[in-house]
């Protein structure tokens, strides 16, 4: 990774749960706009940072029990 690509690189503290929620209220009036191709726009974004969320909470999860076990963790 560059150090130009590390700079820019953005975190999430709360892993991608904005970018999920920002999608569901917009999934939502989409429906009620019964706008077609806005669903499928958000149906597809909602579908990535829910998979990149899941991802998220595996690490966490994963990182936390190692530290418990006292195992390093990614340097």
């Amino acid at each position: 990774m560059t150090r130009a690509s590390q700079f820019y690189k953005r975190s999430y503290t709360n892993g991608y749960e904005q970018k999920v929620n920002y999608y569901l209220e917009r999934l939502d009036q989409e429906i009620q706009n019964e706008d077609v191709d806005q669903i499928k726009f958000c149906k597809k974004k909602l579908d990535y940072f829910l998979g990149r969320q899941i991802e998220y909470i595996s690490r966490k999860q994963h990182d936390l029990l190692a530290e418990r076990l006292g195992y390093p963790t990614k340097i």
